[in-house]
C-alpha cells in the first residue's frame, strides 16, 4: 500500500496476508477458510493468490457466506 502527504492509494488486490488482517483474522485461519470453501473467489496472477478489494467488501457485506452461497448472490 502507498501513502502519501496528501493522498491514499487503496490496492485492488491483496495477497492473504493483507486480507487476512483487514478481516482481522490469522492467515493460518484465512488458508482454513480457503480450504473449506468459505472465503469468496481469489485471482492467481503468477505464483501469487490474490482477493479483490471490491470482493472483499461484498463478501463482507452479505455477511461472510459460503464461496457458493457467495457466488449464487452475486448472480442475481
Amino acid at each position: 500500500m502507498k501513502k502519501t502527504d496528501t493522498e491514499y492509494i487503496e490496492p485492488l488486490m491483496l495477497r492473504a496476508k493483507d486480507a487476512a488482517g483487514l478481516c482481522g483474522l490469522a492467515v493460518s485461519t484465512w488458508y482454513e477458510l480457503k480450504s473449506a470453501g468459505k472465503l469468496p473467489p481469489s485471482i492467481k496472477l503468477g505464483k501469487a493468490r490474490l482477493w479483490r478489494m471490491e470482493v472483499l467488501r461484498k463478501w463482507v457485506e452479505l455477511d461472510c457466506p459460503t464461496i457458493d452461497r457467495f457466488e449464487a448472490l452475486e448472480k442475481k
